[in-house]
């Protein structure tokens, strides 16, 4: 990030004028290319999104068979421990920590409503419950998608249902 000439306030690499005052910001080709990040970084930060497609794929269609086998370990919510270790191995990467925390925000609030959706019994919401089942689960991986494919174009990844983190 780099600051504003008349308002000081930061500017992103790419931009070319202020968010904040409207002043032009004139810049190097060298200066915009150090801040954006690298090809490696561009796959990391996909892969905190992506990492998390088979815990939910686990955690949402294997559920009822893998109940009977392995009883409430199924339940363990892998959506949330593969990112988030994943996310500590690469912590000195600012462009991959912003992804991953992302990506964690967006699976806990995912995983809340899916134990939401699936503990509520059958017999109150008999109607609605396999259509919202299958709309938060389908929902929740082409959301994962969405933002692992504007991670790998170099953006944000910011979900469009998340807590707000900085």
């Amino acid at each position: 990030m780099a600051q504003c000439p008349t308002c000081s306030s930061e500017v992103k690499a790419y931009d070319r004028r202020c968010r904040t005052c409207g002043a032009g910001v004139i810049r190097r080709a060298g200066h915009i290319l150090a801040e954006s990040p690298t090809n490696i970084e561009l796959i990391l930060a996909r892969l905190c999104h992506l990492l998390a497609l088979p815990g939910m794929l686990i955690l949402g269609v294997f559920v009822d068979v893998g109940f009977d086998m392995y009883g409430y370990l199924v339940y363990l919510p892998l959506n949330l421990i593969i990112p988030f270790s994943f996310w500590l191995l690469l912590l000195k990467f600012r462009f991959v920590r912003n992804h991953g925390i992302q990506a964690i925000n967006f699976q806990v609030l995912w995983t809340l409503a899916f134990y939401a959706v699936w503990f509520v019994p059958y017999e109150i919401i008999n109607v609605f419950w396999w259509p919202l089942y299958i709309v938060v689960l389908l929902g929740g991986m082409a959301t994962v998608f969405v933002a692992s494919n504007d991670a790998g174009n170099a953006g944000e990844g910011r979900y469009p249902v998340r807590i707000p983190i900085g």
